[in-house]
């Protein structure tokens, strides 16, 4: 009877020390509940600590809410096991009666200077929660990844801590009211914006394209890269278009004579009406280049025809409607005579048939 009673008394004490003992998990702790808590009788509480003012809300098993509260205070809830969440990062913990399960939580923060939103993911890829540059997002300590503007960094949240990285600010200058395009290395488009706006992303090489025109930036850390464009404008009297090519003669881009358009810096070449003029874009310039008009005159509903020095025809129009090129030497064409005719840059020659 005797070893019984202390078996017993055995049991009882072991009891007490698993009820009372801290838990096995390094985020958190158990405390006596402040005489202040105004908890519900039979109940105990859960306090996540972090240095964000948001909600924490705890689980049951099966997903349902039990309850909530403001990170830094305590929330009332039934003894049992649940699920506690930040921002949909998850930890469990253990509550017991008349007892207060404190868990330390950590911030995250990513800086930059544009009014855009970074992404916060899981191991799998998945959002848990966004916020703007600047801003910081309480999670429970672990591995996540920051995207802006698609550009990723893993980083770790640590408890009681504030773990801080700073974005790179792209701009790219320009004149025209336009849109820059970033892409990564496998040519995926990352973000677009216009000219002179800025975009925040994580360190690296990023390409940038302006009108088929491209130029690669290394992104840092903190740190603003620019690149800056130069413009073309290309006049003329006609209701016409102009064609910019690459050095190989791919076409860039085109627009109404008149009509500004931004580049990376280099040379090109633009057509009007199938006769090429070279051109230079310089990085914070506009360089104007002049195209010659050409107007036929004539009572008869016929077309002219302009043919360069080997024959090759250059455009046709009718009588009376005129056409622009670049300034040189040409033939027209009205039914079965031909003439010539040398045209200026920014002077409107006329032929009367």
């Amino acid at each position: 009877m005797k070893c019984k009673s202390v078996l017993v008394v055995l049991f009882c004490l072991l009891a007490t020390f698993s009820c009372t003992r801290t838990p096995d998990d390094p985020f958190c702790r158990y405390e006596p509940l402040p005489a202040s808590a105004g908890i519900r009788a039979g109940e105990g509480a859960v306090e996540i600590t972090a240095s964000e003012d948001e909600y924490f809300y705890i689980l049951e098993k099966t997903g349902k809410e039990a309850t909530h509260g403001r990170l830094n205070t305590a929330a009332s809830v039934k003894p049992g096991d649940y699920d506690a969440k930040i921002n949909n990062s998850a930890h469990p913990v253990h509550v017991r009666e008349n007892t207060l399960t404190k868990c330390s939580a950590g911030t995250f923060l990513l800086r930059g200077s544009t009014d855009e939103y970074y992404y916060v993911l899981n191991s799998l890829g998945q959002e848990l929660a966004h916020n703007k540059l600047g801003s910081g997002l309480a999670f429970f300590p672990g591995k996540y990844t920051v995207q802006v503007n698609n550009t990723p960094q893993e980083f770790e949240v640590k408890p009681g801590a504030v773990t801080e990285l700073q974005a790179g600010i792209l701009t790219v200058p320009g004149t025209t009211d336009e849109y820059y395009y970033v892409f990564d290395s496998t040519g995926r488009e990352l973000a677009h914006q216009k000219l002179s706006g800025p975009l925040a992303f994580m360190p690296g090489q990023r390409t940038v394209k302006v009108n088929g025109t491209s130029a690669t930036v290394q992104i840092a850390a903190g740190s603003l890269a620019k690149l800056t464009t130069g413009a073309l404008l290309v006049h003329g009297t006609t209701d016409e278009y102009y064609y910019v090519f690459s050095a190989t003669g791919i076409e860039l881009a085109h627009q109404k004579l008149n009509g500004p358009l931004s580049f990376v810096e280099g040379d090109y070449t633009v057509k009007i009406n199938n006769v090429a003029m070279p051109v230079k874009v310089e990085a914070g310039k506009t360089n104007e280049y002049q195209t010659a008009t050409l107007s036929v005159k004539g009572i008869a509903d016929q077309y002219y025809y302009v043919f360069d020095h080997n024959g090759t025809e250059l455009g046709h129009n009718k009588l009376n409607a005129p056409l622009a090129f670049p300034e040189g030497s040409y033939s027209v064409k009205v039914a079965n005579e031909t003439r010539p005719v040398d045209l200026v840059a920014a002077k409107t020659t006329v032929l009367n048939w």
